[in-house]
């Protein structure tokens, strides 16, 4: 055998079939590079040929390394020439323990060539080869920008994905991306997403985490845990004894959990608030008057509220109405009344330490600002003071910087720090009313066409899911914003665009659909995506489904292009038949009959009136999706593909019985979590196995469908 590598000649022994040495010296020289690589800690790939069949093994040493070459066999040796690659975990054959050996217990992945293609896969290697020789690595332990591990963070936190949440996690944690008690409010984001509030509880990382100074969305989530541990259905009608004592309970597991208004988020917290206001010997007015307006309609709250009227204090008045506030810890009108006078030392410091209690973003800010308008020599004075000193260091800190914007538009046009998760505290302030009318739609689609093409793409990339999600908060797309969400979709769908773009583009146009638009902003989203369609290859399948999907399942106002841009589809989907997978390609053909298009891939060899294979039994299929036409649509195509299986639906708002029983009568869930409601997807969670749980991410019918049969085609 000619000199290749010294572990080569073991490899290349039988049953392995590749004689080494009767091969053309360009194939030689190309196994003798790919064999080079491992040493320098480089990913790779090896051939190999066992019972007449030609495989490509791939070699990498870490999971990053693993996930690369993943994408890279899936990009060059993907279907029609192979299958599709898959992860190796136990050797099949001894071949299999041959190239195991050499990942130094790394990722070893697998992918066969199909009869006919070997020489167009070797081709590919070698293409893909010289794309490695001029491509400079980045350094294994470079880490990723954070406002990028972030994003993915939130995007596993929406998939309800807690492997990826954990992951990266855990890249911050090693990367000292954060602080150590940032990186346990993230903590406190994942479980209180996808785990349970008794994990919340007794997770030992998070012992004391109510004795920080909290963001706002962490401060809710601890709330709707003590809500769900300690405050019982019937408490309403329990009296002010038993009122004390769950209060008791709360202040014990979290203290000081919520005690300022502007902590407040959700009914949870409201009521964790006015339990924690009757240990007061004089309740706040401010707390009441908090209350009685915007949470009345809670039995609960307002029973409490009631209580308290009764010993609340008079308003404050004088000239010493910002330190009276702060003595009776009323922070928020600290800071309403401090910006309404002239500016001392005294009340600067009181502005810090409220504004320290109350522990969000846009307080830190608002302090910050007032310190800085002291005089000059007052302000070098008052932080001379170690505990001011402090105290004005930690407020900066909070927000990265002394400032933070005032709005999407000045976020767009400043350099801000790439951060997702202050982002969403400095949003949560930003009025959409005022935003509607005052002209700043036009200003903002201009700096985001300039930000997506400059220095600043990768900080507005990671940031535009906040953006998107605070524009529907609060009941979905406003009415007067669907100009402005067309004219960003369009916009983000013409700056080269990359899978988060087009992720953020289909949440985007649901919304609008659901919401309603014109004849000519459909027009002008259709037209977008019609470009999208010849820059698709066959790994976003999935987006292609979702976009067809969601116009198929909304109304819209213009019946005829929605039929062009079907049309269009459907050609891309047949230059990708014998590419994708066949779940894919039934999904497909499902949606395409929909609108009487005619997709006849070449699945597996079945009688036309034989169903899908199934390797895992099923008869009782439950499905769980707050939006009933998917679940209707994927309900009568899974009849339709297993006529024997019996189908029920839920749209369940929150836990009960009847979800309940729902999922435990059922051989399989899909629970969509695209629309869910967390108190549902928890009693779900808890009442079936994860093996006969399967979450769907996507929207519309096609992802319930096509997760049902990868699951059941997959061994159980």
């Amino acid at each position: 055998m000619r000199d290749i590598h010294p572990g080569a000649t073991t490899f290349y022994d039988a049953p392995n079939e590749i004689d080494v040495d009767s091969l053309q010296d360009e194939d030689v020289e190309l196994i003798r590079v790919l064999w080079s690589r491992p040493a320098d800690g480089q990913r790779t790939l090896l051939p190999a040929k066992f019972n007449n069949t030609t495989r490509w093994y791939g070699i990498a040493e870490s999971d990053r390394e693993g996930r690369l070459l993943m994408e890279e066999m899936v990009s060059w040796l993907g279907p029609p020439l192979c299958d599709h690659p898959h992860v190796i975990e136990e050797p099949g054959d001894l071949l299999d323990e041959r190239a195991k050996l050499l990942t130094n217990d790394g990722v070893l992945l697998r992918t066969c060539v199909t009869d006919g293609w070997q020489r167009e896969a070797r081709q590919n290697v070698r293409s893909l080869v010289n794309v490695w020789m001029i491509t400079p690595e980045r350094a294994s332990d470079a880490p990723r920008p954070v406002g990028r591990v972030l994003r993915h963070f939130y995007e596993a936190i929406a998939a309800r994905d807690r492997n990826t949440a954990t992951e990266a996690l855990q890249e911050i944690e090693a990367g000292g991306m954060l602080s150590a008690k940032n990186r346990r409010f993230l903590r406190v984001e994942l479980l209180g997403s996808l785990g349970t509030p008794k994990e919340l509880q007794e997770d030992p990382l998070l012992q004391d985490i109510s004795l920080f100074r909290r963001p706002p969305t962490v401060t809710d989530i601890l709330a709707q845990a003590a809500d769900g541990l300690y405050i019982p259905p019937d408490a309403d009608n329990s009296g002010s004894v038993a009122w004390r004592r769950i209060a008791l309970n709360i202040e014990e597991a979290w203290p000081g959990l919520i005690v300022h208004p502007s902590q407040i988020r959700s009914v949870s917290g409201a009521r964790c608030l006015a339990l924690a206001e009757l240990f007061a010997e004089h309740p706040r007015r401010g707390v009441i008057d908090c209350l009685r307006t915007d949470w009345v309609e809670d039995a609960l709250v307002a029973g409490i509220a009631a209580l308290l009227e009764s010993s609340s204090e008079r308003p404050l008045k004088g000239i010493s109405t910002v330190l009276g506030y702060h003595h009776s810890g009323e922070f928020e009108r600290v800071l309403d009344a401090a910006e309404q006078v002239k500016p001392e030392p005294g009340v600067a410091s009181a502005v810090m330490h409220a504004a320290l209690n109350l522990g969000d973003a846009i307080a830190a800010a608002r302090a910050v600002a007032l310190v800085d308008r002291l005089p000059d020599l007052d302000r070098r004075s008052l932080l001379s003071q170690a505990a001011e000193g402090v105290w004005y260091a930690q407020l900066v800190e909070r927000n990265e910087g002394a400032q933070v914007p005032d709005g999407w538009v000045e976020w767009l046009q400043g350099d801000w720090p790439d951060r997702p998760d202050l982002l969403n505290d400095w949003c949560s302030s930003w009025e959409r009313e005022a935003f509607a009318v005052a002209g700043e739609p036009d200003v903002l689609a201009l700096e985001l066409i300039d930000a997506l093409n400059d220095q600043r793409r990768g900080r507005i990339r990671n940031g535009l899911s906040v953006f998107i999600r605070w524009l529907v908060a609060d009941g979905g797309l406003r009415p007067s914003s669907v100009p402005l969400a067309v004219t960003v979709l369009d916009i983000m769908l013409n700056s080269e665009p990359g899978r988060a773009e087009r992720r953020v583009a289909l949440d985007l146009l649901d919304e609008i659909l659901l919401t309603g638009c014109t004849t000519a902003e459909y027009q002008t989203a259709v037209t977008a995506l019609s470009d999208q369609l010849v820059r698709l290859g066959a790994r976003e399948v999935d987006w292609l489904t979702g976009i067809l999907d969601v116009q198929l399942l909304s109304g819209v106002p213009d019946t005829r292009m929605r039929g062009r841009f079907f049309a269009k589809a459907l050609a891309v989907a047949v230059s990708w038949i014998g590419r994708i997978e066949e779940a894919d390609a039934i999904v497909l053909s499902k949606l395409f009959k929909e609108l009487g298009l005619v997709f006849t891939p070449a699945l597996a060899d079945l009688p036309e009136s034989q169903s899908s294979p199934r390797l895992r039994a099923f008869k009782r299929v439950g499905i769980y999706s707050l939006s009933e036409s998917a679940a209707k649509n994927a309900a009568r195509w899974i009849r339709d593909e297993w006529p024997d299986v019996d189908v029920r639906l839920s749209h369940a708002h929150s836990g009960s019985s009847e979800l309940n029983s729902f999922v435990r009568g059922s051989d399989v869930v899909l629970m969509q979590t695209s629309h869910a409601k967390h108190a549902a997807t928890i009693v779900i969670e808890r009442a079936i196995e994860t093996s006969r749980l399967v979450r769907v991410n996507g929207r519309g019918a096609t992802s319930l469908f096509r997760c049902l049969l990868k699951w059941a085609t997959e061994a159980g």
